[in-house]
């Protein structure tokens, strides 16, 4: 569980913070003792918590900007050039506002222990295709053979993995002509959007439910988790006593919790999840109210009680 232990290390958590009901949501930081960062309102949106750094594009240039959680240290990346764009709705807004939405964006591992030889990879795009950065290339490729359409990517055991809205799970090992392995094939679900995570020697998708609110616009309603059996296999699980899962904008991610000190705050067998419906905003819809904790045993929902839980949890990641 490597990448279990640097999440540990470097906990972040991303949640929406609402100074005006009327204006799209800004986002807080909350950061362990280690570190702390001033909250994240406009100008920049997030699109990434991993390998212990903080990822935010700026949402009139897209530059990306990496911020370590212990030192404060910032690091920025190139835009993703134009040229990616496979037709003209790839780009958002005009030349002189935003020019790609970053939806999401992963690690390989961390840029300050590895500042020649780290890949970055993301989401992004109004069809969401994959495209990634390389250090030692000190250039951004993209994944042309991946297709179009994904909902979520991590790093786990040496590879990046990616799931799409259909379900079709890829391995994508980069390199400067990246080497992409379908795993799992596409299937039928009746979700709204779908996560990978990583457990050990396993992977699971995660399923999320969305329904229409009339005074909210969106609310989950429901979550599933499949193991991934095979190629063409998923068996649905009901029971992680020992586990917890986070899902969101910041990397999937699954967390042991044996430990007794950690059960009083965290309990097992639930999904943490933050707001991560960018394409709310396209509709016409206020985003960032759509998180809390689902229990997978008992099919229920808690709202997140950021002032004490959250608090609780970093101390405790320290």
């Amino acid at each position: 569980m490597g990448r279990l232990a640097q999440a540990e290390n470097h906990p972040w958590l991303d949640l929406p913070y609402h100074s005006n009901p009327d204006e799209e949501c800004p986002f807080q930081i909350v950061s362990s003792s280690k570190g702390e960062l001033p909250a994240c309102h406009g100008g920049k949106h997030i699109c990434g918590s991993t390998s212990g750094f903080l990822i935010m594009a700026d949402e009139t240039s897209e530059v990306i900007t990496m911020i370590n959680s212990t030192t404060n240290a910032k690091l920025f990346l190139p835009q993703i050039p134009t040229s990616l764009a496979k037709r003209s709705t790839d780009i958002i807004g005009s030349s002189e506002t935003r020019k790609f939405l970053v939806h999401k964006a992963v690690l390989s591992s961390p840029p300050d222990e590895n500042p020649c030889d780290y890949i970055l990879m993301v989401i992004y795009g109004e069809d969401k295709e994959l495209a990634y950065y390389t250090a030692r290339h000190q250039r951004w490729i993209k994944v042309q053979e991946a297709g179009r359409y994904y909902n979520d990517i991590i790093f786990y055991r040496e590879g990046f993995y990616a799931v799409d809205e259909y379900g079709k799970v890829i391995l994508c090992r980069s390199g400067f002509l990246p080497n992409i392995e379908e795993i799992a094939m596409p299937w039928l679900f009746r979700g709204s959007k779908i996560y990978l995570v990583g457990m050990e020697k396993e992977l699971c998708v995660i399923i999320r439910f969305l329904k229409h609110n009339p005074s909210l616009g969106y609310e989950t309603y429901n979550f599933q988790v499949h193991w991934l059996e095979s190629y063409d296999e998923r068996k649905k699980i009901e029971n992680f006593e020992h586990w917890v899962f986070f899902v969101g904008r910041n990397e999937s991610l699954a967390l042991p919790i044996q430990d007794d000190v950690i059960k009083d705050v965290i309990k097992g067998n639930c999904i943490y999840f933050s707001d991560d419906n960018l394409d709310a905003c396209k509709y016409g819809v206020t985003g960032g109210h759509d998180f809390g904790v689902f229990d997978i045993g008992e099919k229920s929902f808690k709202p997140l009680q950021r002032c004490t839980i959250c608090h609780q949890i970093m101390e405790l990641l320290d």
